[in-house]
């Protein structure tokens, strides 16, 4: 289920938020007055030529582009263009976040959860005192891990609880905190899965997930469930069951109480009855997942026959607690390989409140995050105007980042020799996954680019490492802001600095492009 969830409800900012027609590809000179390009000495005459063709492109003349390449071994320009202006990065904001996390955390670094008790756990299975959930931000934990910690409780001795489950969420800052950075009302209304809340007590990405079938009748109601039962989801099934072939469509809307606490999810629309079997969910945001891990947690406790005396409450773990049982989650790298690869806004948020809970001390908080992504930068040199965080996913119109800021990340990471190799493998391939995994699979371009994509309304960007047939290892980052229309334009332009730089030859025209990230 976790990496079903990773690819399907982490949708980052991969659609506009509009459609537009594509318009015809046409060469146009660059407006009068647009930004000059400039061609680094660490740059061959050959490879200095193909460049200096890229500004003849249509997008250039049409929206605000920022564009570095550096060698990525030695730091030296080869390229820019658009006088490393800082642009919104969208999420390409996250190989900021990555850096830090691997610096700050390590690559096998693992989010505890933390089972601790009060009193005294009898030879009988009776635990005299209270049991202590302590959440410490995974992102990664789903129901079926949920599951499997609620059964090791039973195999450490406990049957019965002569107290209360007490749930200690201090490890961040808030219960069900929103990105910071966006405040797009139709989204928090909506649900829409790539604005999921935040939280240290956190399960199923924050996601609720409705499985939709239909029923035995056409023209009869049709089937509608939460894969995930919770006392902070109601679901009002107002589907139809339609003819064989007929349009499925589904229209979902959300309605919280006036705590912002239970959502309320009506469907309406028609389910054909020859719906495939194997027909995805339907993924919505929770509005309080401390609440839904709380209910989860006690449903299944029950489902396993755990008896509780007491409540289910919220509250910080005395000093002391003694320790029962801790859970972990898998490495960070391969956590934020899940992140980058697909684009996961929830996950980039966790990871960076936690950062900012261990390096900047309790509560973990999205500000404190950024002040520690800024300090990095910083520490490589580059200049304050340069950059502005206000979260760790790019998931904001207040960020801003300058390609050359981006480009010292990307040699910083690339020069380390413990965690570079760590970092590269976290980012998309082209041609073999992730947001990538359709571009770049022509005339032997498969794997020879790593890169971030990211994409907001009229922002498409492109950030990662090149690999020269010569051997040369080149980093970029190419910003596209003020895109109108179709993305297409601006895709053409990424995809050929990519084969300019890794030097495979062949034109657009015989590329796939012009699909979507």
């Amino acid at each position: 289920m976790r990496n079903l969830l990773v690819s399907l409800v982490a949708l980052s900012l991969l659609t506009p938020a509009w459609a537009g027609s594509p318009e015809v590809a046409q060469a146009a000179s660059p407006a009068e007055g647009a930004p000059a390009s400039v061609v680094g000495e660490a740059a061959t005459p050959g490879l200095a030529a193909s460049l200096a063709t890229l500004p003849t492109m249509p997008v250039f003349s049409r929206s605000s582009i920022a564009l570095e390449v550096v060698n990525a071994a030695t730091g030296e320009r080869v390229y820019a263009y658009g006088d490393d202006k800082a642009l919104l990065p969208a999420s390409t904001m996250k190989l900021v976040t990555s850096a830090v996390a691997l610096r700050e955390l390590g690559p096998a670094y693992r989010f505890p959860t933390w089972v601790k008790y009060q009193g005294e756990l009898g030879a009988n299975g009776v635990l005299t005192g209270n049991l202590h959930i302590v959440g410490q931000g995974d992102p990664t934990m789903v129901v079926e891990r949920m599951w499997k910690m609620i059964a090791d409780i039973q195999a450490r001795g406990v049957a019965e609880i002569d107290g209360d489950v007490v749930f200690d969420g201090s490890y961040m800052a808030g219960e069900g905190v929103w990105v910071p950075g966006w405040s797009k009302a139709e989204d928090l209304e909506r649900g829409d899965v790539y604005y999921a809340a935040l939280g240290a007590l956190s399960l199923n990405y924050n996601v609720a997930a409705i499985v939709v079938r239909p029923g035995a009748t056409v023209g009869g109601p049709a089937l509608a469930e939460f894969d995930t039962p919770s006392g902070v989801l109601v679901l009002e099934n107002q589907l139809t069951t339609g003819r064989a072939r007929s349009k499925y469509w589904v229209k979902v809307e959300r309605k919280l109480d006036e705590a912002g606490k239970v959502g309320t999810y009506t469907l309406t629309g028609n389910v054909p009855v020859d719906l495939d079997a194997d027909h995805p969910p339907i993924y919505r945001t929770l509005a309080d997942p401390t609440g839904h891990y709380v209910s989860v947690f006690r449903a299944l406790a029950a489902s396993q026959g755990i008896k509780v005396k007491g409540k289910f409450r919220l509250g910080a773990a005395p000093a002391e607690s003694k320790l029962l049982l801790k859970v972990e989650s898998d490495r960070l790298v391969e956590i934020i390989a899940d992140m980058n690869k697909q684009s996961n806004n929830f996950i980039a948020e966790q990871v960076l409140r936690a950062v900012a809970a261990e390096r900047a001390g309790l509560p973990g908080t999205t500000e404190k995050g950024a002040r520690l992504l800024g300090d990095y930068l910083a520490s490589l040199g580059v200049a304050a105007d340069r950059y502005r965080f206000v979260n760790g996913s790019g998931l904001s119109r207040d960020i801003q980042l300058a390609p050359s800021a981006l480009d010292a990340v990307l040699v910083d990471m690339h020069r380390n020799h413990d965690l570079g190799p760590e970092y590269a493998a976290t980012l998309a391939v082209g041609g073999r996954d992730g947001t990538l995994w359709h571009r770049f699979r022509d005339d032997g371009m498969e794997g020879r680019v790593r890169a971030k994509t990211g994409s907001l309304a009229g922002v498409f960007c492109l950030a990662g490492y090149v690999a020269g047939t010569d051997g040369t290892e080149y980093a970029f980052s190419f910003f596209v802001n003020d895109l109108e229309g179709s993305t297409t334009r601006a895709r053409d332009a990424h995809d050929q600095l990519v084969r300019v730089l890794s030097g495979v030859t062949g034109s657009l025209a015989e590329a796939d492009v012009g699909q979507g990230d």
